[in-house]
């Protein structure tokens, strides 16, 4: 079947190697050049994008003569299997990959094939910014880059090899998703300089690498999802430069087209289903070139109002220090400072919004960045909003999050989210101190062995039933209030009935779990903290290493005590000033383990508490306090 599948693929290319001459003019992408040049007239932060694009077109130039040819690597495989850092990509070394943690070096695949990847992203955006340049300056040395570059691609298109086993076939680049973005980028650029390409330069290009490459990608689409996104927005750029209705359509409104992908994926709160910020994000990015492109060329567009609420999830989903939680597939430490480059796009797209004025937030004191400032954000920012304060539920996706000048507190109780879900319903996150002290770590590079502990559920903050993992399933909210919510984990563990209620004060988080089933089962019930355990009220004792459960293999140095009522906890936090206190209670006698796992990235090191026991039922009536006394019936008492 993978055979046929191939050749299905290569004949999709070869049948399509030949194109009708494309139109002159491909029409606007949703630049407005003129403002863009008036921009770095007028403004000094302006001024330093376009010293930076000058700067590394010209490094890349030097480094790079042209593209290597040969198998390019899955990006995930580029992490240090110790502790999960990133590799460091030397443009020098093609055979050297070095962790910057640990200082341990790779050589051969697959971390060569990820080097080769890593030099066509960098020429590709370096054609990028040259395309922009040479439309902002028309200064025909970026003009002969971006011309050389892409008929360089048209020439050698076919001397490299289908590949890939992770998402999708790639030719030049190692997966379908890696092949859409590069085109999506070098698409761009083409189309910023197709003014002053000939004819046949234009019709080369085409016919070398781009329509083959688009049917290529198409044929692989088939579902509502963030690579199936990417596939769009090089199909229907690819489409508009080439003039093909019938590529324009399939990538608009097609079945599983941009207008179907805003509308099926992105639920009605504006979060994107894979219920992941970092896919949210990243789904965002692949919808903005076609959206832009059609919206500049009038296409119709309804049913994408959803788009605009996709921009405003986030700012209503960070916590105080605009840090996002880490959720599923989700990058740990991700701010959504680091995201102007996303709301430079909103607040273009929706000037008259409060849009600007949360950029505004976003940039604080700092000087605006990046190419999409350039391209797409308003000239001048408006006075800054602050962000909201208040709690808020996502109540179609899932999320409550309970604020208030203390601490937030975070629940996940919603549907799930395919490929990228951690199955972690009922996951707790705190935020206090001005940090996130008790995380979801998330996730780091798919190739790593580590990851199997980021996705477990020993590293998530929730009971685990027998040392399993939850079913794919969906949690019930149960109540909600501003200071509180209460929710199921639905049928997470078959025959067992699961409930979480938070109680949030200005001094503590009420946290109770009660766990029911008609025979026994071994109920752990995780907190991980951010810090190192300094006091214990009962006596704890050097335990067995573990050696059942997902996980439990990464909990290292356990001790374990014996609990008959209550336990209580004293952590001196990481990462700056502060302490947390966690109380546990039980009417049935349970045990406590302690120890250390690892956070993310791996070379630092974070507490765990597992609290077990053997039984048909457990309650367990918690506090985790920053301030003040455990106040461990106060949920209770509450309802």
């Amino acid at each position: 079947m993978r055979r046929l599948w191939m050749i299905a693929l290569i004949l999709t290319v070869v049948a399509s190697s030949t194109w009708a001459s494309p139109p002159a003019d491909p029409g606007g992408r949703g630049v407005d050049w003129a403002q863009a040049r008036a921009k770095i007239e007028q403004f000094d932060w302006a001024k330093r994008i376009a010293r930076d694009m000058r700067q590394e077109v010209e490094r890349t130039r030097r480094q790079f003569v042209h593209p290597p040819l040969g198998l390019t690597g899955w990006w995930h495989h580029y992490y240090c299997a110790k502790d999960a850092h990133r590799l460091t990509f030397d443009p020098d070394k093609p055979t050297e990959h070095v962790c910057p943690a640990c200082g341990a070096v790779y050589s051969g695949p697959p971390y060569d094939d990820c080097w080769r990847s890593q030099v066509h992203a960098t020429i590709c955006r370096a054609v990028q910014y040259a395309a922009v340049l040479y439309r902002l300056t028309n200064e025909d040395t970026y003009l002969d880059y971006v011309r050389d570059i892409l008929l360089w691609y048209a020439d050698h298109y076919t001397d490299f090899e289908v590949h890939g086993e992770h998402a999708g076939k790639g030719r030049i680049r190692s997966q379908s998703l890696d092949e859409a973005t590069q085109l999506v980028t070098l698409a761009q650029a083409c189309w910023d300089a197709w003014p002053a390409l000939s004819q046949a330069d234009r019709e080369r290009i085409l016919n070398g690498y781009f329509v083959p490459d688009a049917r290529f990608i198409h044929a692989q689409t088939g579902a509502i999802h963030n690579i199936h996104s990417w596939h769009n927005a090089a199909v229907g750029l690819v489409g508009m430069l080439a003039g093909d209705a019938s590529l324009i359509e399939q990538a608009v409104d097609g079945p599983f087209g941009l207008k179907q992908q805003i509308a099926k994926g992105t639920r009605e709160d504006g979060f994107w289903y894979e219920g992941s910020v970092g896919y949210h994000f990243y789904t965002i990015r692949s919808l903005e070139p076609l959206y832009l492109a059609a919206r500049a060329r009038g296409l119709d567009l309804s049913g994408t109002e959803k788009f605009e609420r996709m921009y405003r999830a986030p700012l209503r989903m960070a916590f105080p220090n605009g840090e996002l939680p880490a959720n599923n597939d989700g990058w740990p430490g991700t701010n959504l400072s680091g995201m102007t480059p996303y709301y430079e796009v909103a607040a273009g797209l929706w000037p008259q919004s409060d849009l600007p004025a949360y950029l505004a937030t976003l940039y604080g004191s700092r000087s605006r960045t990046g190419l999409d400032a350039l391209l797409y954000g308003p000239a001048p920012l408006p006075p800054a909003k602050p962000l909201g304060a208040d709690s808020v539920l996502f109540e179609d996706s899932g999320i409550a999050i309970l604020r208030n000048a203390a601490a937030n507190a975070y629940l996940k109780f919603g549907p799930y989210g395919g490929g990228h879900d951690h199955r972690d319903r009922l996951n707790l996150i705190v935020f206090a101190h001005g940090r996130v002290v008790i995380p979801d770590i998330g996730t780091s590079g798919y190739g790593i062995g580590l990851n199997r502990w980021f996705r477990s559920p020993a590293a998530h903050n929730l009971l685990v039933v027998d040392g399993g993992v939850q079913a794919p399933c969906s949690g019930e909210l149960l109540a909600y209030a501003a200071d509180r919510v209460h929710a199921a984990a639905g049928p997470a563990y078959r025959g067992v009935k699961i409930e979480r209620e938070l109680h949030l004060d200005d001094e503590a988080l009420a946290d109770h779990v009660t766990a029911r089933a008609d025979a026994e089962h071994t109920y752990d019930l995780f907190y991980h903290v951010r810090g190192t355990l300094a006091k214990c009220s009962v006596p704890l004792a050097p335990a067995e290493p573990f050696t059942q459960g997902v996980g439990y293999d990464m909990l290292q140095t356990p001790r374990r005590g014996r609990v008959d009522g209550t336990v209580r906890l004293e952590f001196t936090l990481r990462d700056g000033p502060g302490r947390l206190v966690l109380a546990c209670r039980s009417e049935t006698p349970f045990e406590v383990y302690t120890g250390t796992c690892p956070d993310n990235p791996a070379d630092q090191q974070m507490a765990f508490v597992m609290v077990r026991v053997r039984a048909r039922t457990v309650t367990w009536e918690n506090s985790l306090l920053w301030a003040g006394e455990p106040q461990t019936t106060q949920a209770r008492q509450g309802r």
